[in-house]
């Protein structure tokens, strides 16, 4: 549906609908921001980080599906387009794709989750800062799955963009997160 065929009420509540987004992502983000700079602080109170005897994680597996994330978010956002231009069968394709790539994340990191040896502060901080993502991830994943069956069915079209486009933003707000704590996680 483009813009010129909306009523100036339906423009006005598609943008309030976008402003809305924004606002709550912007503020959930400070959480995630938060999180970090507490995990910046511990660090800082020990002479070494991960502590002696524990290793580092690998970031090899992590980094390829931090890889696979950002894709999700592209077939999602070009999902989202194919939508709004009436090509549903491309919509459902893409969008697919972006939710397979989302749980494949959701697994590798599930399985890092798991795997990381427990040794005090450092293992706590780790599962606490991957959990908080992954129940983010998971919920969103939902979502995102409820948006595929309600394409099926008929009841998410360029008429209906919302849900798609909503969902597609909150996608964004796993990546970004994701791209906040896999460097501190990780890399650093």
């Amino acid at each position: 549906m483009s813009q010129e065929s909306l009523t100036p009420a339906e423009l006005l509540q598609q943008r309030n609908r976008r402003t809305g987004m924004t606002i709550f992502q912007i503020s959930w983000i400070l959480v995630f921001v938060c999180l970090v700079i507490v995990n910046w602080q511990l660090r800082g109170n020990h002479p070494s980080w991960p502590p002696p005897g524990v290793s580092s994680p690998s970031a090899l597996l992590p980094g390829l599906v931090t890889l696979g994330l950002l894709a999700s978010a592209w077939l999602a956002r070009a999902a989202t387009r194919d939508l709004a231009a009436g090509r549903r069968a491309a919509f459902r394709r893409q969008w697919r794709a972006a939710l397979g790539l989302g749980a494949l994340f959701v697994l590798v990191m599930a399985y890092e989750w798991l795997s990381i040896p427990t040794s005090g502060i450092y293992s706590d901080v780790f599962r606490m800062m991957t959990a908080f993502h992954l129940l983010h991830a998971l919920a969103i994943g939902l979502f995102m799955s409820m948006i595929a069956r309600g394409a099926d069915a008929g009841r998410v079209s360029a008429q209906n963009l919302w849900p798609a486009e909503g969902a597609t933003s909150l996608w964004y707000f796993v990546v970004v997160a994701w791209l906040l704590f896999f460097p501190v996680l990780y890399l650093i």
